[in-house]
């Protein structure tokens, strides 16, 4: 179940910047406009979705960085939004749950205990 919810929270991430992530003027605009940040969370997304495929701890306590790390930048982002008094988009909010999701699923792949089972299925 760890594998799936890490990947989960990678596969949202990049997702997230095809979605809106505030209105200005009439106009959406997505993720992709932010530049090079996009392509930083791209890298972000890539990498949680190949720890949970991977499935080793080291991965997992870097996928607890990585869902820390995008969860704090979205509310960053979010708090900027609010103080120029734009609304804030789906895409900002489903980045946000997605390094919340990405989160989870690092500390349950850190906190999983190997068994007879899971070397097995591996």
């Amino acid at each position: 179940m760890k594998k799936y919810i890490t990947m989960c929270g990678g596969t949202a991430t990049v997702v997230s910047l095809f979605l809106p992530f505030t209105e200005v003027l009439g106009v959406t605009v997505s993720g992709f406009k932010m530049g090079g940040a996009a392509w930083f969370y791209i890298a972000c997304g890539i990498a949680a979705i190949a720890a949970g495929y991977i499935d080793k701890r080291k991965l997992y306590i870097a996928a607890i960085c990585t869902g820390l790390l995008i969860a704090a930048l979205a509310m960053k982002y979010q708090s900027d939004l609010k103080t120029l008094q734009t609304s804030v988009g789906f895409g900002l909010w489903l980045l946000f749950f997605s390094g919340l999701v990405t989160l989870a699923g690092g500390i349950m792949g850190v906190l999983a205990k190997k068994s007879y089972v899971n070397k097995v299925e591996e």
